[in-house]
């Protein structure tokens, strides 16, 4: 998540079931790599950063997808436009190069990007993105972009998608965020297995809530109202909201994963809540975060992840934590494994202190 975000309130598993959720995995099972593939769980990733607006070295929310024997990891880092890196072993990462930037008179001119979400399909790739406190969706034949705007106006926000009503009073004022009925961030795309297509986002109400809309296909909103399926439970360690969200289908269950509390703070960390349905009612497991801040390792505020495949079948959490326990946005992105255990709950391997 954004600096922005500080203007307000701030395994192994079946594949058929899994693929759609968190990427594009085509090199298959027996794929042999040239070189031995290592994992450094909880390793600090080697990718340049950029300063942010509190002086910081900040690289943050990282989306990973997989195809054949390459990651492909988009992160903020940029604010104006998005860029990609990519790895053939997890340890070193190339980057290449911008693969979306903000169009000037259009309602993303002001950039503020964070949060890609680049979703693989036939023929080609989505990506949603936040920009301007909006999401918006652009499209390319490759993951190397550049992906270029479907649309003119948002996906969602601003009155579009069935969120907000379009009407700002403070727009482009330092009292903006009192708009926050039209804003919309962090989107993700579930690719349910009976065909239909879920738009998971974070909006305000002004606590930061996650919303989930059918869509008619990968570009349109369905005529219905986006509906809160999950929301802070205040005086915990998620605080005033969540963010960040990722859903995996399994065995009939939609995990929804989510970050909560506050991106700059060393309390950030990662929950889990599992439904029947992809619209809820979510129960959180009982022992969230399930990854959380470990003071003896100097392990703060880790969260805004993304899931992809492994290297040998199984699924990789890649993720974002602090420097200093300090308020502030320095952040960076590391990655471990995550599981179900026998009882169908998610467990990540987060560092564990001595």
């Amino acid at each position: 998540m954004s600096s922005r975000r500080a203007e307000f309130v701030g395994i192994l598993i079946a594949a058929a079931s899994a693929a759609v959720a968190i990427g594009c995995d085509a090199s298959g099972p027996g794929r042999s790599f040239a070189t031995p593939i290592v994992y450094e769980p909880n390793t600090v990733l080697d990718i340049p950063t950029i300063v942010d607006v509190d002086g910081s070295p900040d690289i943050a929310d990282p989306h990973v997808i997989k195809i054949g024997g390459t990651w492909y990891l988009y992160a903020t880092q940029a604010k104006s436009n998005l860029e990609v890196w990519t790895s053939t072993d997890l340890k070193h990462w190339t980057n290449a190069g911008v693969v979306w930037t903000s169009t000037p008179g259009t309602w993303n001119a002001k950039g503020q990007a964070w949060a890609p979400h680049v979703e693989p399909v036939d023929g080609g790739f989505y990506l949603y993105y936040t920009a301007h406190m909006r999401i918006g969706v652009a499209w390319s034949a490759s993951p190397l972009g550049p992906f270029e705007e479907i649309l003119d106006h948002p996906l969602v926000g601003d009155g579009f998608g069935g969120h907000g009503d379009g009407r700002l009073f403070f727009d482009g004022t330092p009292l903006e965020a009192l708009d926050f009925d039209d804003f919309a961030i962090d989107a993700f795309l579930l690719q349910v297995s009976d065909g239909s297509l879920v738009l998971y986002f974070t909006g305000y109400t002004p606590l930061s809530v996650t919303y989930a809309v059918p869509m008619t296909d990968f570009t349109t909103v369905a005529g219905v109202a986006p509906r809160v399926v999950l929301q802070p439970e205040l005086f915990t360690w998620e605080g005033l909201g969540m963010e960040g969200t990722w859903v995996i289908e399994r065995d009939g269950r939609f995990y929804n994963m989510y970050s909560a509390n506050f991106a700059i703070t060393q309390d950030y960390g990662l929950g889990v809540a599992v439904s029947d349905s992809p619209f809820g009612p979510f129960e959180r497991q009982a022992d969230n975060p399930v990854l959380r801040k470990v003071p003896e390792l100097d392990f703060w505020g880790p969260g805004h992840h993304g899931v992809a495949p492994g290297a040998f079948g199984d699924l990789l959490v890649f993720y974002h934590t602090k420097v200093m326990p300090e308020p502030g946005y320095d952040r960076r992105i590391r990655y471990t494994t995550m599981r179900f255990d026998e009882g169908g709950a998610i467990r990540i391997d987060g560092p564990v202190a001595p």
